[in-house]
């Protein structure tokens, strides 16, 4: 294709529209399905789609996304006309595309948090006196307080005015990260510098395609574009680097901590790449705490900066967060004004706990606060929820900060009322994390996990949905998004976890259902083949064991056992009875993993040295010293060597300090503080420690619950297969079973 001017731009996408066979009406259409809350389309009238094709108007970044994509053009000629756009917009001048200058940038625009305004005493706000640093306003925002690693962050700022410079600033919410790096680009980087802030990972390939110099590519939280589609690569940054751009963005510790961890699991290493991005940025740590030398600073402001004053008087609350209004946010929350607020907040400060990254839409908001209300609260129609919800919660407290966040700027919005709402919101940053501490161990409600199953959109957030579902054992929310992402997205690991679940379930014709459809929609897979095979023999294997199951305990916990692994300890049983000591070291190893005393003590009995040996470890863990006495006079070696250890040192449960530093670390999404917080409980015997993680998502936390359960001989076995099979309710209780055949 040739594209020499915008109209021949024009003349190419008319082509397109063409030989598609769409008429305006049908693009319109189409676009309206895809405009969606947090997608990167647009709707397209009739009347812009003709201006664009005609030549008569510009052509915006996300009107040519949306057009590509409704119109299907491959993704070779998407690339191409993609490219040529991009020459054009950078050949008139306009920079980037949707790209302002530094000069205009304002503190707002970039997500520096609104301050809290203060009162004169008669009612009146003022801004506390005072000039505020370099540019900043000071009816918008302090006096900046100058931070330890500011000079740090303005040499890499400058060398990157030479040569590019890729800097991240890691820290928690309202911490102070995005002002520090507004204050200092406004300090050093040229007004008639560039600066582009996309908003999809789309937009930043779009840059690597056609690079321009003198830009400032701002990307603050970063996290939201790591896993995004598509994918960016730390070749990206590296080409963009090398133009000369100066890219700056800030990251929380939980997304990045969770990226940096390896990740091997059956899926591979899923974090590679985005660990790959994250080592090629400089990166720079932002304390939520002031330091000595920043608050000596903070301090000599103070006099002239009323804002700044109140900020160091308040004790519980960070500087930086007071000065986001924080306080009051949190107030808002536990002292409401009505049960409403507190629901519609409580919900979407739960959706991004549960990894939901999108602002919830209203209807979204209506149905899951009726998990967060009483009976009688709900005797209302829901319409009047919301409306009594957001005139508190999505009304300015300080300026224009709100619990509940409104999503988009496009004018849209709805009638609640007399109240005007917008589409869609999330909870403000500091509430989100001030509410997942509060109710960390408290698992949704069923509304919320129903509404976001059936709401959300994007594979990502159905995909950390799904996850954050298994993690505390909530198979049957887990199964809903697991299903759409397999129906809707042809998500092979989703297939694969939805396969698991069914098949624990018993539910083998559903399991192979699935399977079906996956090897369909990818014949060549071997993958997907593997899987069908699989569910093929273990059918063959269930059939042998079904009939004996009603009458034979012993049969129907084997069947179980055979549905919850797929025949994982079935073929280890065969290959060790066979006299492979590999087999049945691996068999061993995956009964201690899941507390079975009772099967190891008899692999043990029958002289398998590893059995012998984790049998004694866990007895030491379960505090089952009667029993270590026992073997150890029988001369198993094992177990003395246990007894020895525990009377030297007796087991005591960990303090609460220990395990409050273990949580808070293991909530950032670091897995070996995660690994030793359960563990810990475990070794405590601490059933309702360990069930108190499963609510939480903690990593390994449902694996060795069940294994408490499993090693525990008061529990009835029925239950556990239960369990293991169907997970919890929201409540924490046994799933009710959907089957009658499981066991």
């Amino acid at each position: 294709m040739t594209v020499r001017s915008w109209s021949d731009l024009a003349a190419h996408l008319q082509g397109i529209q063409k030989r598609s066979g769409l008429s305006l009406g049908d693009i319109q259409r189409a676009a309206k399905k895809l405009a969606v809350s947090g997608s990167p389309y647009c709707e397209l009238p009739t009347s812009t789609v003709s201006d664009a094709l005609n030549g008569r108007r510009t052509i915006r970044n996300d009107l040519l996304r949306t057009l590509l994509e409704v119109l299907e053009v491959p993704s070779e000629e998407r690339q191409k006309v993609r490219r040529a756009w991009q020459r054009l917009s950078t050949s008139v001048g306009q920079g980037p595309a949707l790209a302002g200058h530094v000069a205009e940038a304002t503190g707002r625009d970039l997500g520096v948090h609104p301050a809290i305004p203060l009162s004169d005493g008669f009612g009146r706000p003022t801004t506390g006196g005072g000039s505020s640093s370099s540019s900043s306003s000071s009816s918008e925002f302090p006096r900046y307080v100058e931070r330890d690693f500011d000079q740090t962050l303005r040499e890499m700022i400058k060398k990157g005015l030479q040569e590019g410079v890729f800097v991240l600033l890691l820290g928690g919410s309202s911490c102070g990260k995005t002002r520090s790096l507004f204050e200092a680009v406004r300090e050093l980087v040229p007004g008639s510098w560039w600066l582009a802030q996309p908003t999809t990972t789309q937009e930043i390939r779009d840059l690597v395609q056609v690079p321009t110099e003198d830009t400032v590519l701002w990307l603050d939280d970063f996290h939201q574009f790591l896993g995004a589609d598509p994918p960016l690569r730390q070749a990206d940054f590296k080409a963009l680097r090398k133009a000369g751009m100066i890219i700056v963005g800030t990251v929380w510790p939980v997304h990045y901590h969770s990226r940096r961890q390896l990740d091997y699991g059956d899926t591979g290493d899923i974090y590679a790449e985005d660990r790959k991005i994250l080592e090629a940025s400089e990166l720079i740590p932002v304390s939520a705490q002031l330091s000595e030398g920043e608050l000596r600073r903070a301090r000599a402001l103070a006099p002239t900066d009323q804002r700044v004053a109140t900020a160091l008087s308040m004790v519980d609350t960070g500087f930086t967060q007071v000065l986001a209004a924080a306080p009051d946010l949190v107030h808002l929350w536990e002292v409401p004004p009505t049960p409403y607020c507190q629901a519609a907040i409580s919900s979407a400060a739960d959706a991004r706990r549960l990894g939901v990254r999108v602002s919830l839409s209203t209807d979204t908001l209506a149905t899951a606060m009726a998990g967060y209300l009483t009976r009688s609260q709900r005797a209302s129609p829901a319409r009047t929820w919301l409306e009594r919800a957001l005139a508190h919660a999505a009304s300015p407290r300080h300026g224009e900060v709100t619990a509940l966040v409104p999503d988009g700027d496009d004018g849209s919005a709805e009638t609640f009322g007399d109240h005007q709402a917008a589409v869609s919101y999330r909870a403000a940053d500091y509430l989100t994390e001030y509410i997942g501490r509060a109710r960390r161990t408290i698992c949704p409600p069923e509304s919320l996990w129903q509404a976001l199953a059936r709401d959300l959109r994007g594979a990502e957030d159905l995909r950390r949905l799904a996850g954050a579902a298994l993690a505390r054992m909530r198979y049957t929310y887990a199964e809903r998004a697991l299903s759409r992402l397999h129906d809707e997205h042809d998500d092979s690991a989703a297939s694969a976890e939805l396969i698991a679940l069914l098949r624990r379930q018993d539910r083998l014709d559903e399991a192979l259902e699935v399977a079906d459809v996956s090897l369909a929609a990818k014949p060549a897979d071997q993958q997907r083949r593997d899987r069908w095979d699989a569910l093929i023999r273990l059918q063959v294997h269930v059939d042998k064991l079904r009939d004996p199951s009603k009458d034979d305990p012993h049969s129907a916990a084997q069947l179980a056992e055979l549905l919850a692994d797929g025949g994982r300890a079935y073929e280890l049983r065969s290959l060790a009875e066979r006299g492979n000591a590999r087999a049945a070291e691996n068999l061993a190893e995956l009964l201690a993993e899941r507390g079975a005393v009772v099967e190891l003590r008899e692999l043990a009995q029958r002289g398998e040295w590893m059995a012998a040996e984790l049998l004694a470890g866990l007895l030491a863990s379960l505090g089952r010293v009667s029993e270590l006495e026992a073997r150890a006079n029988a001369s198993d070696a094992a177990a003395r060597r246990h007894l020895v250890r525990v009377r030297d040192k007796p087991r005591e449960p960990p303090s609460a300090d220990q395990l409050n530093q273990l949580r808070a670390v293991a909530d950032s999404g670091r897995e070996a503080e995660a690994n030793e917080l359960t563990q810990l409980l475990f070794d405590a015997g601490d059933r309702f420690g360990l069930l108190a993680e499963v609510n939480a998502g903690t990593h390994r936390a449902a694996e060795r619950y069940l294994a408490l359960l499993a090693a525990d001989s008061t529990v009835d076995r029925i239950t556990v297969r239960t369990i293991r099979a169907y997970g919890l309710d929201a409540d924490g209780r046994p799933a009710a079973t959907t089957t009658t055949t499981t066991p």
